[in-house]
């Protein structure tokens, strides 16, 4: 088995991962991952004049294309800090990125050492993974939990701190041998989507609002058929814009507070049942759904947690006439 450092390990994993668009800034703390990287080849870099861009280049970059895994690299201290808003953005969106910082050798954090900041713990609560890698041995490791856990469930993305001794460590790695984990998609049971399927077809007038995940899973053409064999009209998210085409004829607007057409508010005000299709449920989209007819019900396809939900019944006053596109 041969012996490497720990960074030309990493670099290997993310050829193999296929996450070969980098974007960042070098710095004394991350300069051993930059070495590893010219010594791979594999991974094309490009400078950034400031991190916090540059993690909103790596955030684009996955959402241009199914499948991508853009990776920002910064060194220690204010370049993680730096990453906060992209790592958000990409975490509310539901983005896989792979962020990637330096940071002060093991033995000297926690003592106040030159831009030792715990980017462990400020990023956590806009990652599905945050992580400062203290030993060595667990850099292949932590690298394949995190292209797993980007990948699987609601996307989303990670943060690797690489103390600056962890990255000049050797060990022992054969690339050949490494295999991604499975990753995880969540399925809905044959009885949930039958229960989903009696509420859709015994509606009157029936709604279908499709979001973000619909192209992250690169299901729009599904998505499609479905509106087309079923005839229901489609509302995207902003997120979802584009699963169906615009002149799509049952296209029906967007609806909300910021995003919405005026006809797209009245398709949705008029309608019986509502079902979600790789969304969540933000005050920006439900707020056009007043409370102005009777026996209405909302149901969304099953998702990774926190987005999850069930179906549910309300109640309403009346029920005004379907509009579904509007011409005036």
């Amino acid at each position: 088995m041969a012996k490497m450092r720990t960074v030309d390990a990493a670099v290997a994993i993310l050829v193999k991962e296929g996450a070969i668009e980098a974007f960042g800034l070098p710095g004394a703390a991350i300069n051993p991952f930059y070495s590893a990287m010219r010594k791979n080849g594999g991974v094309r870099h490009t400078l950034a004049r400031h991190v916090e861009g540059a993690s909103h280049m790596a955030d684009g970059y996955s959402r241009a294309k199914d499948g991508h895994i853009g990776i920002c690299i910064g060194t220690s201290g204010p370049a993680g800090t730096d990453m906060i808003t992209g790592l958000y953005a990409a975490w509310a969106d539901s983005i896989p990125m792979l962020c990637i910082t330096g940071q002060a050798p093991v033995a000297k954090l926690h003592k106040e050492d030159f831009q030792a900041v715990d980017i462990q713990t400020i990023a956590a609560p806009v990652t599905k993974m945050a992580m400062t890698i203290m030993e060595p041995g667990q850099v292949p490791g932590a690298f394949q939990k995190a292209f797993q856990l980007m990948r699987s469930g609601r996307p989303g993305p990670v943060l690797l701190d690489l103390p600056f001794d962890v990255q000049m460590a050797e060990i022992d790695f054969d690339i050949d041998a490494y295999e991604p984990i499975v990753v995880q998609k969540p399925t809905a049971s044959r009885k949930q989507l039958e229960k989903a399927l009696d509420m859709l077809t015994v509606a009157e007038r029936p709604l279908i609002v499709a979001g973000g995940g619909i192209i992250n899973a690169g299901a729009s053409a599904q998505l499609v058929e479905l509106a087309e064999l079923l005839n229901v009209p489609v509302i995207p998210t902003l997120m979802g814009w584009g699963s169906i085409p615009d002149d799509h004829v049952l296209m029906a607007g967007m609806v909300g507070l910021q995003t919405s057409h005026r006809y797209g508010n009245e398709t949705m005000l008029a309608s019986d049942f509502v079902i979600g299709i790789g969304n969540r449920w933000p005050t920006a989209t439900p707020a056009a759904w007043t409370p102005t007819r009777s026996a209405a019900s909302s149901c969304t396809s099953t998702s990774s947690p926190p987005r999850s939900a069930v179906c549910s019944r309300r109640t309403w006053a009346s029920r005004p006439t379907p509009v579904r596109r509007w011409t005036g």
